[in-house]
Formats: structure tokens, C-alpha cells, sequence
């Protein structure tokens, strides 16, 4: 009996409900938006409230994570398909945290509280770090799931939907430096996770795994 490591295959039942389960995150439906639409007016709250409890709401709530390792299995598949269906939605995302982010500073500006605690500063290194491992354990709970419980852990560490609203406001208020750090973040983000994913995707043979 091993004492510190107990090996377990990884059966193709597994990497069958990894692709599954990638490819329905990928999938544009009402859920989807309903969630990113709450997700949005979480986060526009957290950044007026300069409240950090409800932003974490926000990322917790935020489907984007869906779309993006879409992106990373269609890329690394080479299904076009998903990665064009993966890539709409991110557009479709931005497009919603922008509408409702917009409204949300004409109508709720006012009673803006002054930023204390929440900032948008990129951190290169550190953004696309966090970003590469969360992307490592999210594809890697797709195949396993005792890790894939870590999920809620992994959308509060890779915080996407925050900079994202962040960078709407900043632009809705004419600060465009402050909209360029915020969507920065964003981009380090999707640009991490979609490397750790495609890494985990491709190392366990994903990409030409026949179903």
C-alpha cells in the first residue's frame, strides 16, 4: 500500500467527460448570460462600494471561465468551431459588462464611494502566473472530480469579470489609463488561463483524443 502517493490511470471515460464538460462551458445559452449579467451588476457594485466581499461575489458568480477553456480546447484540438463559438461569447461578455456598466455610471455614479481597498494595476508576471496555474487546475478538474470542487477557488484567484467591468467604468468616466490597467488584467488573465489549460489539455493527450 503507498503511504505518500496512490497513482490512479486517467481512463477514457475521464478524458471523454473533460472534453464534454469543456464544450458545454462553451455553449452561448441563457444561463450563460443570465449569470454574466449578474455577475456584472456584482461586480459594478463591489468597484462603487469599494467593497471587496461583493466583488468576490462577482468572480465567484462569472461564467467566463467556460469560454475561455473552450478556447483553449478548441485551439489545441484544432475545433474551430468552438474556438469561434468560444471567442463570440467573450465578445458577446464584453459587450454586456459594457452596456450595463455604462448605465450603471450614469445612473449610480453619484453615489460612488471613494476607492480605498480595490485597485486595478497590472502586475505582468504576477497576472499571467496566477492565471497559467489557474488554468493548469481548471483544465485539470475537468478530468478529475475531487479537483474540479476547486473551481470556486480558481474564479476567485484568476478574477475576471472585476477588471473587465472595471475597464467599462474607467472608460465611461473618460479615465483612460485607468481602463487600460483594468483591461490589461483582463487580457493577462485570459492569456494564462488559455496557456495553462492548452498545457494540461495537450500533456494528457486531449488534443487528439478520438470520441
Amino acid at each position: 500500500m503507498a503511504l505518500f502517493l496512490v497513482t490512479r490511470p486517467y481512463t477514457h471515460d475521464e478524458k471523454e467527460r473533460a472534453i464534454a464538460h469543456a464544450r458545454s462551458g462553451a455553449t452561448p445559452d441563457r444561463d450563460y448570460y443570465l449569470l454574466v449579467a449578474g455577475a456584472v451588476v456584482f461586480a459594478l457594485c463591489g468597484i462603487f462600494l469599494d467593497s471587496i466581499p461583493v466583488l468576490i461575489g462577482a468572480m465567484i458568480v462569472a461564467p467566463l471561465a467556460g469560454p475561455i477553456l473552450g478556447l483553449s480546447l478548441g485551439l489545441a484540438r484544432g475545433e474551430w468551431m468552438l474556438v469561434a463559438r468560444s471567442g463570440a461569447m467573450l465578445v458577446a461578455s464584453l459587450l454586456i459588462a459594457f452596456v450595463i456598466s455604462s448605465i450603471g455610471v450614469s445612473l449610480l455614479g453619484p453615489l460612488r464611494a471613494d476607492s480605498i481597498y480595490i485597485t486595478f494595476v497590472a502586475h505582468p508576471f504576477f497576472d499571467l502566473l496566477i492565471a497559467f496555474v489557474a488554468g493548469i487546475i481548471a483544465a485539470y478538474g475537468l478530468m478529475r472530480e475531487r479537483v474540479g470542487n476547486a473551481m470556486v477557488g480558481v474564479g476567485v484567484a484568476i478574477s475576471l469579470m472585476p477588471p473587465l467591468v472595471a475597464t467599462a467604468v474607467a472608460l465611461a468616466e473618460g479615465l483612460l489609463p485607468g481602463a487600460e490597467q483594468a483591461f490589461l488584467i483582463f487580457m493577462f488573465n485570459v492569456i494564462g488561463i488559455i496557456a495553462g489549460s492548452a498545457l494540461i489539455f495537450i500533456t494528457f493527450g486531449l488534443n487528439r483524443f478520438k470520441i
